[in-house]
């Protein structure tokens, strides 16, 4: 089809997912390569692609296709060149090329991007347990928002990674903070969700803390 009608490669669906998306999140290397060699824009939706992409585990053959095909820049819009480096380095699950760098550069550990989110937020949206270990080992703050309101605990939580939940709640983050326009915190969130098996875990582990705030 895509032979026939080039556009199809840049074509929404009903909830606005191009095709792109729907190959990077299911792990589909081939597709995703046929798709960026068709000429589909990873630039659309704020470059949305690498971010579907990244939030799945062992999926780093296709995140590793999207950056190398210029996805980063338009998703997060780096604020100079070694945070550019370092963004790189968390979406492509390499500690220890973010720990080389977080030696040289300790101060882009709390660098925003261009969009408001700091690596912290990226690290623990993409469930990477080292990567937000180190960040926080250079002073990323654990209950840091980005300018959408979103918490370093909800880009965990949301996105159903339970031991980086875990880790951040160890080094202090406040699950109790409220970061929705309608005032949820990440336990009220999580229950509009009651059948999503990634995140039954997390809510049960929220269910048995204590309440604060």
């Amino acid at each position: 089809m895509v032979l026939s009608d080039p556009s199809l490669v840049d074509a929404d669906d009903a909830h606005n997912w191009r095709p792109i998306f729907h190959a990077a999140i299911g792990k589909h290397a081939d597709v995703v390569r046929f798709l960026l060699e068709s000429g589909a824009d990873i630039s659309a939706h704020d470059g949305d692609a690498l971010h579907y992409a990244a939030e799945v585990p062992e999926n780093t053959d296709v995140v590793s296709l999207l950056v190398s095909y210029g996805a980063l820049d338009p998703h997060v819009r780096p604020s100079c060149d070694v945070s550019r480096q370092l963004l790189a380095a968390i979406f492509l699950r390499d500690a220890n090329r973010v720990r080389s760098l977080l030696k040289r550069h300790p101060g882009i550990a709390t660098c925003p991007d261009g969009r408001g989110d700091s690596p912290i937020h990226h690290a623990a949206r993409n469930g990477d347990v080292r990567i937000v270990r180190l960040l926080i080992e250079y002073g990323a703050g654990t209950n840091e928002n980005n300018t959408r309101g979103h918490t370093v605990l909800y880009c965990a939580g949301g996105h159903g990674h339970l031991e980086t939940v875990r880790l951040l709640i160890h080094f202090g983050a406040d699950p109790s903070v409220r970061f929705t326009h309608d005032g949820k915190n990440l336990a009220e969130w999580l229950a509009q969700y009651p059948d999503d098996e990634r995140l039954v875990p997390i809510a049960e582990l929220l269910a048995k803390m204590p309440e604060s705030g």
